[in-house]
């Protein structure tokens, strides 16, 4: 299987959706992560999809309900609410590279086994969350028909240069419906939610350690000097200060 490529369920393996509602963890933190599949996640009211890949912190005391796809596979581990920083105060995103995935997997084996390694590997999960570069809110994704196509589009292809109306027609909806659906859902304007999708796509490409130009491209920028003021004024850093970041906290590992 080509490296990074989503492995398929077997035709013989059915995982059916689950829809949990009115969550709410008063003693100790929970992250949601998405191992497989999708899920539309709700939290505080807003309503935001979660892919492969990711994995969604929800705070104590915050309500959330979730729903899982077909074949997704959602993963709840808890965590004590003592040692947190301030980034984690609020619901945020966050992606599960493969230091983080073999971390959150070793805490469930202690968690429900009788392989308890003596690390603490709680607090090495929350270490790596609290230190990583600019951990992003998690963002909203509008859930009627026709924003949320508009909204999968570009999720899809955040460099999609085609203007409100074209996007609206595709979605066979007008510009306005569109636009309006964005506000009521999301609290943002389909431009502010454009914008900040492209910026959480850089900052995923960038922490896959690919170049800040190609970045650039990729999200729909024409002028790196735009792009480097747009992602600076998101995340407080430059695409390159914010990349090599990343890659000090997560070094490449020699070839074998």
């Amino acid at each position: 299987m080509p490296r990074g490529a989503t492995p398929t369920v077997s035709a013989r393996v059915h995982v059916p959706p689950v829809h949990l509602r009115d969550l709410c963890e008063e003693g100790e933190h929970v992250l949601l992560w998405q191992v497989r599949g999708t899920s539309d996640v709700v939290v505080d009211g807003v309503g935001r999809e979660l892919r492969s890949g990711w994995a969604l912190w929800v705070p104590a005391g915050v309500r959330h309900s979730f729903t899982t796809h077909d074949g997704a596979v959602l993963l709840p581990t808890f965590f004590p609410t003592s040692s947190t920083a301030k980034t984690l105060e609020r619901p945020t995103t966050v992606a599960v590279d493969e230091d983080l995935s073999t971390l959150l997997l070793a805490f469930v084996q202690s968690s429900y086994s009788i392989i308890r390694p003596r690390a603490d590997l709680a607090r090495q999960v929350l270490a790596l969350l609290e230190a990583g570069p600019a951990v992003s809110s998690a963002l909203p994704v509008p859930a009627s028909g026709p924003a949320r196509a508009v909204a999968e589009a570009l999720r899809f292809n955040p460099g999609d240069e085609r203007d409100v109306e074209e996007l609206a027609q595709v979605a066979h909806a007008s510009a306005r419906t569109v636009e309006r659906s964005f506000a009521a859902e999301t609290g943002m304007t389909l431009r502010e939610w454009r914008i900040r999708n492209r910026m959480e796509t850089a900052a995923r490409l960038l922490r896959a350690r690919t170049a800040p130009d190609a970045v650039a491209q990729r999200v729909g920028y024409t002028s790196s000097s735009a792009f480097r003021r747009v992602f600076k004024g998101r995340f407080g850093m430059t695409p390159s200060q914010y990349a090599a970041s990343a890659v000090s906290l997560h070094p490449a590992r020699p070839a074998r």
